[in-house]
């Protein structure tokens, strides 16, 4: 899931996630914040931001910043953070 922190009128940044979503081929679910209210809760300092929840609803990690998530460091990071403690 994303979530757009881009501020505008509903309209205009609609138009600009979803011609994001299209160019890029997203397929999980995208949402707008354009108050940043869920941004606030979490603590976000920064863009991207990125966390990992368990299926029971916990952050079990995070990173602020562009990270290149496909590549072996990534990769191995995420199975990590799926493997069963």
């Amino acid at each position: 899931m994303a979530i757009s922190i881009d501020q505008g009128s509903d309209e205009k940044v609609g138009k600009l996630v979803k011609s994001y979503v299209s160019r890029k081929k997203l397929s999980f679910l995208n949402l707008l914040d354009p108050t940043s209210s869920t941004a606030a809760q979490y603590g976000v300092s920064g863009v991207p931001t990125n966390f990992f929840i368990n299926p029971q609803g916990k952050i079990i990690a995070f990173a602020t910043g562009y990270r290149e998530w496909d590549s072996k460091t990534g990769l191995l990071m995420i199975e990590k953070l799926l493997s069963p403690e």
